[in-house]
């Protein structure tokens, strides 16, 4: 502005909170924020006719004729810097205004006074924040009618001044004045202002920033103000004490007679609480009183918060004697923080939970990683003890492990945290496994039960009653959760009795040692990683409960127990979908321990295994037992050698998947047992009949399993045989179809709702190469929605890659690649590579159909390389075909010649039928290029 303010000026003085600490995190990115930084102030201020007289590269120093104007480029200013997308840096500037009399003398203000107090204004202030003294507010004022018109800035929002009271300044004599400005989209919640003085309390100053749980201050802010009393209950370590006296700090001036914590923890005594309170109200005691009359008398009518902390040693006496200070004191209330609510009258309770953290194996970005709250907390902890720690592509899956293995218990992160000291978080995560050990060291300040994470978990321990802990012990043996029914039946002998464990599980859920999760009208019950690890020592490794738990869930991974209980596998799929991390707990028991017994509850796991695609899994769980030299029966083995035929084959190595068949069979057939027999037969006919060359030895396979299980009347294997054999038989369509239907309708009988996906799936390929596309796409869609009703990941992405080449039929090469694409990604994920291989190849079809020749080469080569690895002729010889196409629209006719000549090549491999078509085919691509040539 050309005339700069002088006479009464105000002054808006702007700083940003811990810019030491942002250069040191993010050296490389600051100074780009701090450009946008200073844009966003000095538009707001140039806007608003004010004079940046003053850039300190922290924040601005600018003065304004007007006052209001201030105020306006104060809010638009900080609603800039709110709105602003930061990247990482994220910059949050404190405000202060003041007006008085000062000179412009052309290079800078005089009036030292005046910029002094401004300054001091500014410095009361926390990030976001925006403080005003009193003088500029009464400028403010003057500007409208009366003092209850209502101010609105820019945008249309309504400005709102909060009177915080006559504060003391440093230097100053007097007290001063100050309001905090506020409008929509501003946060309005902060701690204490930095000022000498403030209403009487014994809070205690923070000297580290609160992180997470912003939300919770405002929720429990709002129920204090509606509730008397509020009892903040919650795992120990979840931040209960913190969270509490952050509240406390943005409620002090709401109370006049202040804001007073009271620390039980160091007392055992219930009738020492009284005593305690007093003390820390400095309560002089009166001879001819007792303490509680005192305390009465003293608070009748104060208007006054207390913030009771730790009480769940004494939650009894604190519950009586809270609701009798309520009843006395009409402007009393109460923030209780404990490990168990009060369950007293007028009591309202908020369960505090931990912070949000990344979950097993989940996948994100360094950016989204950096959004959790419990990652926040570490790197901020973690610059504290360690001025130059960091994160990165290379140490940030360790560190989101940490937090998960944690359970985002912020006290418990912070323990890691200070670890970065001496060892990076690799070493961190990995030493995690003894967790006990390493997350000790906490601040020689803190209470005894706040400096280890042992300690911390002890004193919630040393609180619960015999039997309570014995519970506590075994529900440690399940993984993922439990149901009330588990616990019984797994938990209960001759000193707890299964009707004693819900009372007993109810104890440890209201003491906030376990935690309860409703879903599909069953409550599941769970507990952190760290509680489990703890009672997990406490109850040993050798205990009857492991074998207990081991045989429930190996129960439980049988369907055919449950089918003849009328419940239909997607119930069953369901439950296991529950007990998944039980099951595969069992099976790492069990392992170890009764390696027989592993091999039965792997292969009843199998048929869960196969709906739900995970064949990695249960051929790594076989293979562990395969390789290894324990005591396993033969018997054992059959099933053991057939369930890793089973998942090697679906994982596309046939070669493996025959070896393994063959293992099984020769051990069936020495114990003539029928049933197993059939099973590996069946087997040794999938893993090779996809070798064209071979289809004849798959069909004898086949024919005797089809002879065997029909004699034994074996209705799952003669449906699954009849299925199988099916690709062997397209030479003869009405084979083909009776066997499908036959097939069908024994798995409808069963109630198989798997293999009725699988059997409309192959039937709608059949009628595709029929050609009979509108019949392929009903019967493919409707094994699409039962594939997704029961989640099975195989199947839905079977259905993808066959939905993609129906629509490749109807030339709808868009929605093609669409469905090919999705299949793929689900593909990957799975490591589904014989559909990996079909796949690629469909969507190189596709896009050669659309006239991207040029990247089909691409993908066709691709799924040559896996289908070599495979030793997959048929793959190999439609990919060599496609090639040749494809070469040929481009015009590079010595590579097309070449890729027909290796599908000539391929096909004679196999002396297969199948190949004249395709060999007819490509002679007219050769005399044509010949011709041309």
């Amino acid at each position: 502005m050309n005339n700069k303010p002088n006479g009464s000026v105000t002054f808006l003085f702007t700083d940003i909170e811990g810019s030491t600490k942002l250069s040191q995190e993010f050296p490389g990115t600051l100074p780009a924020a701090l450009e946008v930084h200073n844009k966003i102030l000095r538009d707001a201020i140039e806007t608003n006719n004010g004079f940046v007289f003053k850039n300190t590269g922290d924040g601005f120093c600018a003065a304004f004729e007007d006052a209001f104007a201030a105020v306006k480029a104060a809010v638009d200013a900080q609603s800039g810097l709110a709105n602003e997308k930061w990247s990482d840096a994220v910059i949050k500037a404190r405000m202060g205004i003041d007006s008085g009399n000062a000179e412009w003398n052309g290079k800078n203000y005089i009036g030292y006074k005046s910029l002094s107090r401004a300054e001091k204004v500014m410095s009361t202030a926390y990030g976001e924040q925006i403080i005003i003294s009193g003088d500029s507010y009464e400028l403010v004022k003057k500007n409208f009618e009366s003092s209850d018109k209502k101010i609105f800035n820019k945008a249309g929002n309504e400005i709102t001044f909060t009177d915080l009271g006559e504060r003391r300044l440093k230097d100053e004599n007097n007290t001063v004045k100050l309001f905090q400005i506020a409008t929509s989209g501003l946060k309005e919640d902060f701690p204490l202002l930095k000022t000498l003085d403030a209403r009487p309390n014994n809070l205690p100053v923070q000297l580290t920033s609160f992180i997470g749980k912003e939300k919770e201050v405002k929720i429990i802010k709002k129920l204090i103000a509606e509730n008397r009393l509020v009892t903040l209950f919650g795992p120990g370590g979840t931040g209960k004490t913190r969270l509490s006296l952050q509240v406390a700090y943005g409620l002090i001036d709401h109370f006049t007679n202040g804001v007073w914590l009271i620390e039980l923890a160091p007392i055992s005594d219930p009738d020492l609480i009284a005593q305690t309170i007093a003390n820390s109200l400095k309560i002089n005691d009166q001879s001819d009183q007792n303490t509680i009359e005192t305390l009465n008398n003293y608070l009748k009518d104060k208007e006054l918060l207390l913030i009771i902390d730790n009480c769940e040693h004494l939650v009894t006496a604190c519950a009586a004697f809270t609701e009798k200070l309520l009843q006395n004191s009409k402007n009393l209330k109460i923030i209780a923080t404990s490990r168990e609510a009060f369950r007293s009258k007028g009591e309202h309770t908020y369960y505090v939970t931990s912070l949000s953290h990344p979950e097993l194996n989940e996948v994100v970005s360094l950016n989204e990683l950096s959004q959790f709250e419990a990652v926040k907390l570490f790197i901020s902890r973690a610059l504290e003890v360690n001025p130059g720690f960091s994160i990165n592509n290379e140490n940030a899956p360790a560190l989101a492990q940490i937090c998960y293995q944690l359970g985002g218990i912020p006290f418990a992160i912070e323990l890691a945290a200070a670890r970065t000291k001496v060892l990076p978080v690799e070493k961190i995560c990995e030493k995690l496994v003894d967790r006990f050990k390493l997350l000790t060291g906490g601040r020689r300040t803190d209470l005894p039960g706040h400096q280890t994470l042992k300690a911390m978990i002890d004193w919630s321990y040393d609180l619960l009653s015999e039997k309570e802990k014995i519970l506590l012990q075994r529900i440690s043996v399940f993984s993922g959760g439990w149901t009330l029914e588990a616990a019984e039946k797994i938990c209960e002998d001759d000193e707890i009795e299964d009707l004693e464990i819900l009372d007993l599980n109810s104890h440890l859920l209201d003491k906030s040692l376990i935690s309860a999760k409703e879903s599909s009208g069953e409550i599941r019950f769970f507990m952190l990683e760290s509680i489990k690890e703890y009672a997990r020592e406490k109850l040993g490794e050798k205990n009857e409960v492991f074998k207990r738990h081991f045989d429930f869930f190996k129960d439980l991974s049988v369907y055919e127990t449950f089918r003849s209980k009328g419940v239909t596998q997607l119930q069953w799929i369901k439950l296991i979908d529950n007990e998944i991390d039980n099951l595969r707990a069992a099976i790492k028991w069990a392992t170890v321990n009764y390696p027989d017994e592993a091999c039965n509850i792997i292969s009843s796991s199998g048929e869960y295994y196969k709906i739900k695609g995970y064949y990695l899994e249960g051929h790594q769980n076989c293979i562990k037992l395969i390789n290894s030299s324990l005591p396993i029966t033969d018997k054992s083995k059959v099933k053991l050698f057939y369930t890793a035929g089973l998942m090697t084959e679906s994982l596309g190595n046939e070669t493996d998947a025959e070896s393994y068949g063959k293992e099984g069979l020769t051990i069936a057939r020495k114990y003539n047992n029928k049933l197993e027999i059939v099973m590996c037969l069946n087997l040794l006919g999938v893993s090779t009949n996809k070798n064209l060359a071979r289809r004849e030895e798959a069909m004898k396979y086949f024919q005797e399993a089809l002879t065997l299980a029909r004699e034994i009347d074996a209705k799952g294997e003669i449906g699954s045989i009849l299925l199988n054999m099916s690709p062997i038989l397209n030479n003869k369509e009405n084979q083909v179809m009776n066997n499908k239907k036959e097939a069908l309708k024994i798995f409808k009988e069963l109630g198989d709702t798997r293999n009725v996906s699988l059997i409309l799936a192959s039937i709608g390929v059949y009628e595709f190469k029929q050609e009979n596309l509108e019949s392929a796409l009903v019967y493919t869609e409707e094994s699409l929605d039962i594939a997704n009703l029961i989640g099975d990941k195989f199947l839905i992405s079977v259905n993808l890659v066959n939905l993609g080449c129906i629509n490749l039929g109807l030339k709808q090469y868009d929605k093609a690649a669409e469905l090919l694409e999705q299949s793929i990604v689900i593909i990957k994920d799975n490591g589904y590579k014989a559909s990996y291989l079909a796949a690629v190849m469909y969507l190189g079809e596709v896009l050669s159909k659309s006239g991207d020749d040029e990247r089909a080469i691409g993908l066709f080569k691709e799924s040559i390389q896996t289908g070599t690895d495979m030793e997959n002729n048929y793959y190999l010889s439609n990919n060599y075909f496609n090639l040749g196409v494809s070469y040929f629209n481009l015009k590079d006719y010595e590579n097309s010649l070449k890729h027909f000549d290796l599908l000539k090549i391929c096909l004679d491999k196999t002396n297969s039928v199948h190949s004249n078509e395709k060999v007819k085919i490509a002679e007219e691509y050769i005399n044509k290029i010949k011709n041309m040539m």
